[in-house]
C-alpha cells in the first residue's frame, strides 16, 4: 500500500514539475509573442509612415512632371493649350497612373484623341525627366522620334530640346534628317557613305 502511495507521489511530483516546466514555457512564448506583436506593430506603424512619404513623394514628383510636360506641350505645339495630366488610381492594392492631355477642358486619351505629335512630344519630356529624377544615365537615344510632329512645330521643338537637355544635364543623341535639329544641336555629324558610313562633323561644340 505504501509502495503504490508513493508512486502516486512521486507521479504528482512528476506531474507537477512537467506543469510547471509547461507553464514556463507558455509564459516564455507569450513573451516572445508580446515582442513580435509589438515589433509587428512598429514596423506596420513604419510601412503606413513609409507609404505616406512615398505616396507624397509621388505626388510631388508626378506635380511637377505633368507641369513640365504641359510646358513643354503650349511651348512647341503653340497653337493649342494642351494640358497634360497624371492620374493616380488604386488598381489590385497598387498605385496605377493614367496620362490623360487635356484641350479646352475636354480630357482625352493622348494615344486615341490627340495627334503623333503631342504623344511624342510628351513622350519625350517624360523620358527625360525620369531619366533626370532617378538618376538613370545622362543620355538619350532619338532615332527620328519626332518625325510626327507638323513642320511649324519643329523649330519650338528643337530649340525647346536642346534647353531641357541643358537644364537636366542630359545629353541627348539623335538620328535625324531635318535641318531644324541639326542647326539647335551642341554639335552635328553628317554621315555619308563612302563604302563604309562615315561621319563628318558639321559644326564646332557650342555653335547653333
Amino acid at each position: 500500500m505504501n509502495e503504490q502511495l508513493e508512486k502516486i507521489k512521486a507521479g504528482v511530483v512528476r506531474l507537477t514539475a512537467y506543469r510547471d516546466l509547461m507553464r514556463m514555457q507558455v509564459g516564455a512564448a507569450d513573451a516572445k509573442a508580446s515582442v513580435l506583436q509589438k515589433r509587428s506593430d512598429l514596423l506596420q506603424r513604419a510601412a503606413d509612415v513609409f507609404k505616406e512619404w512615398l505616396d507624397d513623394s509621388l505626388r510631388q514628383n508626378v506635380g511637377a512632371i505633368s507641369d513640365l510636360v504641359t510646358t513643354g506641350l503650349q511651348h512647341i505645339i503653340h497653337d493649342q493649350k494642351l494640358v497634360f495630366k497624371i492620374k493616380q488610381e488604386m488598381k489590385f492594392n497598387r498605385l496605377s497612373m493614367r496620362f490623360i492631355i487635356e484641350d479646352g477642358g475636354i480630357e482625352g486619351d493622348p494615344m486615341a484623341s490627340f495627334g503623333g505629335g503631342a504623344v511624342l512630344t510628351a513622350s519625350f519630356i517624360l523620358r527625360l525627366a525620369i531619366m533626370s529624377r532617378l538618376g538613370m544615365g545622362n543620355l538619350l537615344l532619338l532615332d527620328e522620334s519626332m518625325h510626327a510632329l507638323a513642320n511649324r512645330y519643329v523649330p519650338a521643338a528643337a530649340s525647346f530640346m536642346r534647353q531641357l537637355s541643358e537644364q537636366t544635364g542630359i545629353n541627348i543623341l539623335m538620328v535625324t534628317h531635318n535641318e531644324e535639329f541639326l542647326n539647335h544641336a551642341h554639335t552635328a555629324y553628317e554621315g555619308r557613305k563612302e563604302g563604309v558610313l562615315r561621319l563628318h562633323k558639321r559644326k564646332a561644340s557650342g555653335d547653333l
